[in-house]
């Protein structure tokens, strides 16, 4: 009678951890940044821009770090003003309807956006500076990336 017991107690025992799933792995501490900083990124924004100009801000600010942190680097003032400028654009790409205030809140945003990536961007490169710029120097090269700003 005290063996049936025990066996269930072992077994009550033993289970959790036979049945307990292998914890799955964690993604690199550089995505971890690059996620939060996108998340507040948007939160900040609340919604006045769309992904496009999301996406478009953060690579200013990627490329932008690259400029600062990378020798053989340097940013096309044109190149960066025509792309920024793509926050007075909707989502079709026509421009948006903005009086003084409005067009004044959306440099202000977008300004700040920028900041933002371009500080996460400084900080997600301080993790492997020579690997970070070998990518961008990739990146250039391989001339698939649209929208760049770097100086020819």
């Amino acid at each position: 009678m005290t063996i049936r017991p025990l066996l269930l107690l072992a077994a009550l025992i033993v289970a959790p951890s036979a049945v307990a799933q292998p914890k799955a792995p964690s993604a690199p501490n550089i995505v971890k940044m690059d996620l939060a900083a996108t998340d507040a990124i948007r939160s900040m924004l609340d919604g006045a821009f769309d992904e496009g100009h999301v996406a478009m801000l953060q690579a200013l600010g990627h490329q932008q770090a690259v400029a600062a942190t990378c020798s053989g680097f340097e940013i096309d003032p044109k190149a960066f003003a025509k792309e920024f400028d793509l926050i007075y654009d909707d989502q079709s790409g026509k421009p948006r309807a903005l009086d003084a205030g409005q067009r004044a809140e959306v440099e202000r945003k977008a300004t700040l956006a920028l900041g933002m990536a371009f500080g996460a961007q400084v900080a997600i490169s301080a993790n492997d500076h020579s690997a970070f710029c070998e990518a961008a120097t990739q990146e250039r090269a391989s001339g698939k990336a649209a929208n760049l700003i770097w100086a020819k």
